[in-house]
Order: C-alpha cells, then sequence, then structure tokens
C-alpha cells in the first residue's frame, strides 16, 4: 500500500504493449505506487511467466501494487485469429449473451478494437444460475486472480449508461442509451460483476475505468477508479466541459469510492510538454489521487518521468481544494511545500510568503530552478510546486503570526501560533493552519504581548524540543 504521508502518488497505466519481460521497462513501472498490466491468458516473453513479471517487479518495489485489466461489457468475435480471449466469444455465442439491434445484428460500441458488445442486463438469459457477469468473474479469477497474487483487479469500460443504442430489453425494439431504465440495468450488470468478484477475492481492491460512479447502483462498491484523459485529449473533460468538471469529477471518485479510495488522475501528451504535466499534476495534488501522465506517442506503453515526480511534499495539510484561494489560483499546502495551479484563460500572480524555494530540476529549468521564491507568475493551464526550505537558517522555527483572543473568562486567553516549519529532535513538522498549534493558558487580563510572546516561544520549546534562540518570529 502506497505511503499517503508523502506526496505526490503516482499510477502506471501500461496495458499496452506486453513487453513485460524488459527488465529496464519493469525498473520503470516499479517506480510508480500503483501499475496495472494487462497480461492475456497464456503471456511468457523470454521465458519469463506472469507470476515472475509480478515477482520482479515486487523484489523492486514491495509496496507496488500491481493490477491485472479486465473488460466486461465487450467480447473478441469467437472466430478472431488475433486474439487470445476467444474462449469468451465461444461462451457469448453458446448462451446468447450478445447484445443485439432489432434486426438481430451484433453491435459495436466503436470497431477500434474489433470486439462486440456484450448484454450484462438482466435481460439477458440465465444459465445455470448465472448470466455473462459472474461467468466472466469467474472465468477472469481462473485465468489470472488464482495463479497469482494481483493487488487489484482492475476493470474497464466502466461506463454509466451503455455506448450504443441497441434492444437491450430484448423486446424486438431498439432502446435509447439515453433512456435511464436502460442505463440503470446496464449499471447493475457491472455492479453483480464486482459482487462476484469480491466474493471470489474479498481482499483485493476493486478498481474501475470510470466516468460517474454517483448512482446507486455504483456508489461505493469500487475501492478506486481510473479517471481516464481528463485533460490532453479531443474528448477529455476538460476540454469538452472546462477544468471545473474535471475537478468535480475528481472530487466525486474520491466521494463515492471505499476505503483506500484509489483513484488514478490521467493525463494525456507529449512525454515533454512539461507545463501540460504540471497543470494535470497539480490539479491531482489538490486531492488525494495518483497521477498518471501517458504519453500519447505510443499510449499506455510506458511511464514517462519528471523532476516533480521525484519531490516529497509529505502528507497534505489542507484538505482537498474545492475553491480557488488568491486571484484564481488554487493552493494545497503539505508538510513540506505547496502546490498552485493556475485554471484560468490569464497568467495570475500569487504571493505565497517567504520560507519557499522551486525545486531543483533538469528538465524545464527555467520553471524549476531552485530559486527562493516569494511571488508566483503562473501561466495560464499551468501549475507549480514549491518546497519549504529546510537547510541551514530555514531549518529553525518560523512563526508567521502569534494571535491573542480573549475566551469567555475574562481571566484566560488562548494564543495561536501559525508555524511555517519546526525542526525536531525527531525530524521536521511542519504547521500550515492557524490551529495547527495552540494552547491555552490563565494570564491577567493586562499581559504585555511581549510575556505573550516569551510564553509561545516556551510552548514550542517544550512541546517540540526547540532551543528558544532557534525561534524568531516574522510578524506579530
Amino acid at each position: 500500500m502506497a505511503n499517503r504521508s508523502k506526496f505526490p502518488l503516482i499510477m502506471a497505466m501500461v496495458n499496452g504493449k506486453k513487453h513485460y519481460e524488459k527488465l529496464g521497462y519493469l525498473n520503470e513501472i516499479s517506480r510508480a505506487h500503483i501499475a496495472i498490466l494487462g497480461f492475456y491468458p497464456g503471456w511468457s516473453g523470454s521465458g519469463m511467466t506472469i507470476r515472475d513479471v509480478l515477482s520482479e517487479l515486487k523484489s523492486r518495489n514491495p509496496e507496488l501494487l500491481i493490477g491485472q485489466y479486465t473488460i466486461l461489457g465487450e467480447a473478441p468475435d469467437a472466430l478472431d485469429s488475433t486474439s487470445a480471449d476467444t474462449d469468451k466469444g465461444r461462451k457469448l455465442d453458446k448462451e446468447d449473451w450478445w447484445v443485439r439491434d432489432s434486426a438481430g445484428n451484433r453491435v459495436q460500441w466503436t470497431s477500434l478494437y474489433g470486439a462486440y458488445d456484450v448484454n450484462i442486463t438482466l435481460s439477458a438469459p440465465e444459465k445455470n444460475g448465472i448470466r455473462y457477469s459472474e461467468w466472466l468473474a469467474r472465468r477472469d479469477s481462473d485465468k489470472y486472480f488464482r495463479p497469482q497474487d494481483f493487488d487489484i483487479w482492475f476493470f474497464d469500460n466502466v461506463f454509466d449508461r451503455p455506448a450504443v443504442d441497441a434492444d437491450w430489453d430484448r423486446d424486438g425494439t431498439n432502446d435509447s442509451r439515453l433512456n435511464e431504465t436502460v442505463a440503470a440495468a446496464f449499471r447493475e450488470g457491472h455492479a453483480r460483476h464486482w459482487e462476484e468478484a469480491r466474493s471470489l477475492h474479498p481482499r483485493m481492491f476493486m478498481m474501475g475505468n470510470a466516468t460517474d460512479l454517483s448512482s446507486k447502483q455504483y456508489s461505493e462498491k469500487l475501492n478506486g477508479a481510473f479517471l481516464e484523459a481528463l485533460i490532453g485529449l479531443s474528448w477529455s473533460l476538460e476540454q469538452t466541459q472546462g477544468w471545473e468538471a474535471v475537478l468535480a469529477r475528481y472530487s466525486s471518485a474520491m466521494k463515492h469510492t471505499l476505503r483506500p479510495s484509489l483513484v488514478g488522475f490521467n493525463v494525456h501528451g507529449e512525454k515533454n510538454d512539461y507545463q501540460k504535466m504540471r497543470y494535470g499534476l497539480t490539479t491531482c495534488l489538490l486531492d488525494d489521487g495518483y497521477y498518471c501522465y501517458t504519453d500519447v506517442q505510443v499510449g499506455y506503453s510506458s511511464v514517462p518521468w519528471f523532476d516533480e515526480y521525484d519531490v516529497d511534499l509529505g502528507a497534505p495539510i489542507d484538505p482537498p481544494s474545492a475553491a480557488s484561494w488568491s486571484n484564481g489560483v488554487y493552493r494545497r499546502l503539505y508538510q513540506k511545500g505547496v502546490v498552485l495551479v493556475n485554471p484560468t484563460s490569464g497568467t495570475k500572480t500569487v504571493n505565497v510568503g517567504p520560507g519557499y524555494a522551486r525545486i531543483k530540476g533538469s528538465q524545464d529549468t527555467a520553471v524549476n530552478s531552485g530559486e527562493k521564491t516569494s511571488s508566483i507568475a503562473l501561466n495560464s493551464k499551468d501549475g507549480i510546486i514549491l518546497r519549504r526550505q529546510t537547510s541551514g537558517e530555514d531549518r529553525k522555527v518560523f512563526v508567521e503570526s502569534v494571535s491573542v483572543r480573549t475566551m469567555p473568562t475574562p481571566a484566560t486567553v488562548r494564543i495561536y501560533v501559525r508555524g511555517v516549519a519546526v525542526n525536531t529532535k525527531n525530524g521536521d513538522l511542519y504547521f500550515g493552519n492557524p490551529d495547527d498549534i495552540n494552547y491555552s493558558v490563565t494570564v491577567p487580563i493586562q499581559t504585555r504581548e511581549s510575556h505573550i510572546r516569551r510564553m509561545a516561544i516556551a510552548y514550542l520549546s517544550t512541546a517540540f524540543s526547540v532551543k528558544p534562540t532557534d525561534v524568531r518570529f516574522l510578524t506579530f
């Protein structure tokens, strides 16, 4: 399980080319926190088996969560000589589980993959007490999940409604894909599939390539969601509905998944489009998901790596950001840094205050120069990660402000200390919210502010083993 006290979290979607026998490729994959692979039944490469690949990955990164790709809603023809999954087609032929139009023809939501759509609703005939949703879960369990120790069962194409009009209820008339009764029956078919999968592997995480998980059939049924191409393609949500819709879908996926909410935030772009990568990554860091950047030149067959991935932001201090912080820019504070993203149509300048520096990178060195900064000009659709300074003078206690608030009893005040960083004998502690360090003391009502300051220093010294000489006030 990835340590969620150390962000960013990275996801590798690598179900494209199956060259998992290449050790260099395994090295790339193992750097991520989640990896979704796409084996086919009987896969082998240079003498390696599926089990060997998983063992190699785990030896490199024991905390890596590894998933296997599966798909419910479509299947290849039984006679497709290019597919290793023709057993699905034979079963669908035998049990008459294909979805057909009113003329009796099989339908395809897309012809790109040479597959035909499956009727996963209860209108399809029941055979031996099950339908395709249950049969496929058992088949995939036998092919992939019983023989190997995967962590994640990945389900592709978790649409919230069918992608095509067809005779879904088998009454001889085509049904609109927008019909809510048809859509609910379709979602129920997915839910039955997941239920069967979970009964077979109750300790495995279930993750779907999903759009909307808020329906009663989908909500809190999966442990995670892959939000494919939120940014970067002609059909991406950011392109068609705007950045705010991206943030809303992301937030909804976190809300409607079971713990540990393994939500992948996917962006497509050129591998050297550092601005687009930052735009996506900083948006992802506004919540607690896993970032996945896909190189459009090779698709899901590589793991592009960026300077920002190697930054240790620590854990988030702020809750997920749902509203702009300053001048249209969104911000989220972390223990060891801050994340900023500008989703607007113009350049925006914001003041982040003292104690921050750009990360030092080797890719986009104009942005990641390592320089100290307190003011940032962010281009439209760009973002940045700033680190808290933690060396030399900057390792001492920085107190932004101390305020005294009168309590209900006249002789009692509460002292609030907003701190940037505290270097203790046990390591660095960071505080971002005014109430992160607070305590109450009883003092005479006329106590001078200088005395309050001394008490604050004494408290920090006692509570965090900080030398009094290492405490200085930026403002008071």
